[in-house]
């Protein structure tokens, strides 16, 4: 009796396995003409489309904006846009569509191989409800590489067949799943060309189901790493830097209130006053530059000279106080989870009152608008952002000029040479999408500005020079792609009308 109980039972569960196999053949075929009509008319810059939600804000130019570019300088930016739109195409991560209910296990991305190096394609895995299908074909779709199954380790106690072994195209021929299943697992890519950073692309196919892998060619980077010596010394982690121009009054006091608070610290001041004068102080410096070389040129010269992972940023006539504690920048850009590139402090006045600005109308938050004929640059008001790791320090996109930072981020970003006089705000454009930065209130220090100098006015805020000013205007438009922006300076206000430049 028993045997006829588990015979009884073995063919209810063999009845059970063959109806779910040919349950989930048929469930695998309808998903496949489903998908094919769902996805048939649909690409992936289509879905990149779908992907953004409406702009809050329109790239339309106000009459209070300045530009846009007159048409023959458009051109030549429509050009240039265009060629660094396919090289920042390059950096972007892919977008791989994985069809529902794909009989097709893979990665989608994720695998990386060094220029004329090989790498395992893992992940691939084949479903049993596809035990019919006899052939499966992989086809590189940049011919960046060849494919390749190992297959002097596995041909001879398998039954397949694989054709185009080496080359942009290879199928591999068999009637057990397992067996095909084994064969992947020995899928194999070559690059065969020399990219710094590339994508080539498998698309596998097996019935009416297609999968893409995406592949990155990509050079390792080498580690560029800061020694910051034995016991945790801050001056071997931080340089001070300044710009001065015929202001040697108040780059003397801001020096030797370095030396007094942290006579270790190395200083680094770039020069291009008219009459060079010798500086006073220890640890100092002094870069002789020409006469009106530029604010962006001495920042580019001070920070290619900094020997230490951070530097701090100064103004020729701040002067450093008992709250000028650079420890406490040091602390934040060292967190493993704020991840911060900029942190900024506050400023106080003669009088002792401490400020995140010095206009109440400064920037602090940009909003970038993209559109078909270039961007917009808006000045924006957010909700109070703060970094969880320090409740003090707030979030922003523009900072003020006392700030430390991590010398290879700010490297990476630059100081644009065009403008030579004025050279904040511009930075911090540039920095959208590549620093992090916040503003904290613990460290303060002063500024403490000589008297008026109508001749440094004259050279700094570029008055009456109507040309220059209109220069930095079209500077801006172009380089960063824009049809108009929002003035953020004094300096733009002869063009506070919408004309062409």
């Amino acid at each position: 009796m028993n045997w006829k109980i588990r015979y009884a039972t073995y063919c209810v569960a063999g009845l059970c396995v063959l109806g779910a196999y040919l349950l989930m053949r048929d469930v695998f075929s309808s998903c496949k003409q489903n998908n094919a009509a769902i996805w048939k008319n649909t690409s992936i810059p289509q879905l990149r489309e779908q992907m953004v939600f409406d702009q809050t804000r329109d790239c339309s130019c106000q009459p209070k904006s300045i530009g846009p570019l007159e048409n023959n300088t458009r051109q030549r930016q429509k050009k240039e846009y265009t060629e660094w739109e396919r090289q920042e195409s390059k950096m972007a991560e892919p977008m791989t569509l994985c069809p529902a209910m794909s009989p097709i296990q893979y990665l989608g991305s994720g695998i990386t191989v060094e220029p004329l190096k090989y790498v395992r394609i893992v992940g691939i895995k084949l479903h049993p409800a596809l035990q019919t299908s006899k052939e499966l074909n992989i086809t590189l779709r940049h011919s960046l590489g060849q494919l390749y199954v190992e297959s002097s380790t596995i041909t001879d106690y398998l039954q397949i067949e694989i054709h185009g072994n080496g080359s942009c195209q290879l199928s591999i021929n068999t009637v057990n799943i397992n067996d095909m299943n084994t064969a992947l697992s020995h899928l194999a890519y070559h690059s065969t060309e020399h990219h710094i950073r590339q994508r080539d692309y498998i698309d596998v196919s097996i019935q009416d189901f297609d999968v893409a892998i995406n592949i990155l060619i990509q050079r390792h980077h080498v580690p560029r790493l800061y020694d910051p010596g034995p016991g945790n010394d801050i001056n071997r982690k931080v340089t001070i830097i300044a710009k001065t121009f015929n202001r040697y009054g108040c780059v003397n006091k801001l020096i030797s209130s370095i030396n007094h608070f942290y006579p270790k610290m190395t200083i680094l001041i770039a020069d291009d006053s008219e009459n060079k004068q010798k500086l006073n102080g220890i640890n100092v410096k002094h870069f002789l530059m020409p006469f009106k070389e530029g604010y962006s040129a001495g920042k580019n010269l001070l920070v290619s000279q900094v020997r230490t992972k951070y530097f701090l940023w100064v103004d020729d006539d701040f002067v450093f106080t008992n709250y000028t504690i650079l420890e406490r920048f040091v602390e934040k850009l060292e967190s493993t989870t704020a991840e911060l590139d900029l942190v900024a402090g506050l400023i106080s006045n003669m009088k002792g009152i401490a400020m995140e600005r010095f206009s109440k109308n400064g920037w602090t938050d940009v909003e970038h608008v993209k559109g078909k004929s270039g961007g917009c640059l808006f000045r924006r008001k957010l909700p109070v952002t703060k970094v969880k790791e320090f409740p003090n320090c707030k979030l922003k996109d523009m900072v003020i000029n006392f700030f430390m930072a991590k010398t290879e981020a700010v490297r990476n970003v630059g100081f644009d040479l065009v403008f030579e006089r004025i050279a904040h705000r511009e930075f911090f454009v540039d920095a959208l999408g590549h620093l992090r930065i916040a503003q904290c209130d613990d460290v303060i220090i002063q500024h403490r500005p000589e008297e008026k100098d109508n001749d440094y006015k004259y050279y700094r805020l570029m008055q009456n020079q109507t040309k220059a000013q209109a220069g930095y205007a079209e500077r801006i438009l172009f380089k960063n792609n824009l049809q108009c922006f929002q003035p953020w300076s004094r300096i733009f206000h002869s063009f506070m009308k919408n004309e062409t430049i």
